[in-house]
């Protein structure tokens, strides 16, 4: 048909884009150069409808391949061309793939944006399909982000609402949402419902994209209930499509579970082969989730092989990957927990001014009538109005209180995804002691339990509060902080505190890394003393500039075992391990060591790292002359 309409217009624009919908279904990136055709053309014509359906066609190519930076910019003019012809409904759909793309690259906080931002937009016939589309959007970045209540509500609101106006394009989608909330929450049965429902739906309606997605989730479902050959069988078939028609992002997942499930199965060299492409293919599409449980596979493969060098290697390279997930993981949380914050915020806003406005309304109308009834009596009318008032100030009293109590269960449960861990704990101990089951000693040990989970998620809390003021940048509040916190830990164990600094210490302003890692530097050193040396009663910090770097010197008097520091613990090694790492990412350096005396006997153990810092802000030089802050003993 395409070759048959060779007139440039619109009809040949709609052609193109239904024939690179076709071959999409074949192989991804053959569509390219159609779509490519369409908005040369689209935009030879000069229509803004066309333009901006064949740029958001062109987008949805580059998504489906990863391309994230191309498929943002036909997005964005995609959404002027939208705009331009007033079209709500195409806005609304730009907004969601934007929020599709953020949350792919893991941006959960910008993701939960585009769909706030998509779903305040009027809803219209031309507009709800995509509202739905919005909240299963929402509804997967949530459970991205852990909160499987808020999941579940917007996918169950999406189904709702597809179910209602038969949208069986949202009611797979939907579906398959519910389907991954289960399966997070190990509801096998309930997950593999929802999945096989999918399904049906999107083979039904031939969108063999969803079908195959639902397929690899099955795959998935049995190997992590131990059907390691169901899911061999239904994976190798998942791959191969998954290749031919060029899916990027299903196939390091595929690859991925074909590599444990072979491991499952005692064939390391058949995992090794898998998890080999799964990482290449997890690398191309910058799937950093992918990368990691490829490495974690390869690691293990590698170690039932005895091959025990690459094995480490592997394993470097899952921590690696493991490590920035986590801390990605603990900003995108943030982000995303204060813009759920502002964003009530906001709306308790618009609503107050709402309701202010309709008073003001309301008071002009009363106003107006009082005007033309003042033949009724000056007093009936001054009476009526008094009563309307009282009225209406009873009413937005009401509707305040309401709004206060919601503001106050929000900021609740914010507060309980951050402690709740450490207050269980704090609850389990409370209700073993009340149990009274244990002896006078066992109860002493589990109030002293109870006293060191209290203790902790105090300084937990209060270390969480401190590190995201932007108040607490400077170096001279990170050794506040850290002398504050020795004194914390070590005065209960009656150990001496001998924090040591210079007394004109000029002004630096520390980025975020290097005062975290420097801060978790000190405190790892600490702990280490606290579990490992022996009769320690002294400890020793001192801080010092030489030139761009700061020295920080911590020294105790105990021991670590009759043969020195080689016979700490795995632990121990573990700790002073991550110390050299964490000294390392800021740049600098970390050695330690047992401290000898002139006579070569062993007097304690130290911890020196030297640090790089930033350009100082105010002039000032550190003097020879020091000052000392001392806690003594008990």
């Amino acid at each position: 048909m395409v070759e048959a309409n060779l007139t440039p217009d619109k009809a040949r624009v709609v052609l193109l884009t239904e024939l690179a919908r076709a071959l999409k279904l074949r192989q991804v990136k053959e569509a390219r150069p159609v779509l490519e055709e369409a908005v040369r053309l689209a935009r030879q014509l000069e229509r803004h409808d066309l333009m901006a359906e064949t740029l958001l066609d062109l987008a949805d190519h580059h998504i489906s391949l990863a391309n994230y930076r191309l498929a943002e910019r036909y997005l964005q003019d995609a959404q002027r061309e939208f705009a331009i012809t007033n079209d709500l409904g195409g806005e609304v759909r730009c907004l969601g793939r934007l929020a599709l793309v953020a949350d792919q690259q893991g941006q959960y906080a910008a993701s939960l944006a585009y769909c706030y931002q998509g779903m305040a937009k009027a809803t219209t016939s031309n507009t709800r399909r995509f509202h739905t589309s919005l909240k299963i959007q929402a509804g997967n970045t949530f459970i991205k982000l852990g909160d499987y209540e808020h999941a579940d509500e917007y996918l169950h609101e999406a189904l709702a609402v597809a179910q209602h106006h038969d949208y069986p394009d949202r009611i797979n989608l939907a579906l398959g949402g519910l389907g991954d909330v289960a399966r997070r929450q190990k509801l096998w049965a309930m997950a593999r419902r929802y999945y096989l429902q999918s399904m049906a739906v999107s083979q039904r309606l031939g969108l063999a994209p969803e079908v195959l997605a639902m397929q690899l989730n099955l795959a998935e479902l049995d190997e992590r209930q131990g059907n390691y050959a169901a899911a061999l069988a239904l994976g190798h078939p998942v791959l191969r499509q998954s290749v031919a028609v060029g899916q990027l992002l299903a196939i390091p997942r595929a690859l991925g579970l074909l590599a444990w499930a072979s491991l499952r199965l005692g064939r390391p060299d058949s995992a090794i082969h898998y998890g080999k492409r799964s990482l290449r293919a997890s690398q191309a599409v910058r799937s950093k989730e992918g990368a990691r449980a490829a490495n974690e596979v390869l690691a293990l493969a590698y170690a039932a092989r005895k091959d025990f060098a690459q094995a480490y290697t592997a394993s470097s390279g899952r921590k690696a990957y493991n490590d920035s997930l986590l801390n990605e993981a603990t900003t995108n949380r943030t982000a995303a927990l204060r813009l759920n914050f502002e964003l009530g915020q906001q709306q308790n806003q618009i609503k107050l001014l709402t309701q202010q406005a309709r008073l003001q309304a309301q008071q002009r109308e009363l106003d107006r009538l009082r005007q033309q009834t003042q033949l009724i009596g000056f007093v009936g009318i001054s009476l009526l109005a008094l009563l309307l008032a009282g009225f209406f100030f009873w009413r937005f009293r009401q509707r305040q209180a309401a709004r206060e109590t919601a503001l106050r269960t929000a900021l609740a449960a914010d507060l309980r995804d951050d402690v709740g861990t450490l207050l269980r704990q704090i609850s389990l101990q409370s209700n073993l002691l009340q149990e009274g089951l244990a002896d006078a000693a066992g109860q002493r040990l589990q109030i002293n339990r109870l006293s060191d989970a209290s203790r902790t998620a105090v300084r937990q809390l209060n270390d969480v509060v401190w590190s995201l003021d932007a108040q607490n940048d400077y170096l001279t509040d990170l050794l506040t902080r850290m002398r504050d916190y020795g004194h914390e830990v070590l005065c209960p164990r009656t150990i001496e505190l001998d924090f040591t600094l210079p007394t004109d210490l000029p002004v630096y302003r520390l980025h975020a890394r290097l005062r975290r890692n420097l801060y978790l530097i000190y405190k790892e050193s600490l702990q280490n003393i606290l579990k490992h040396a022996q009769a320690v009663s002294r400890v020793t910090v001192c801080v010092r500039l030489e030139g761009p770097q700061l020295i920080l010197d911590i020294v105790d008097n105990g021991q670590r075992g009759a043969n020195g520091p080689s016979a700490a613990s795995g632990r121990n090694q573990k700790g002073l391990a991550t110390i050299h790492e964490r000294a390392t990412a800021i740049g600098g350096a970390a050695t330690m060591g047992p401290v000898l005396a002139a006579n070569g006997t062993v007097t304690g153990y130290g911890v020196r790292v030297a640090v790089p810092l930033p350009q100082q802000l105010a002039q000032g030089s550190p003097q020879a002359a020091t000052t000392r802050s001392v806690t003594k003993k008990g």
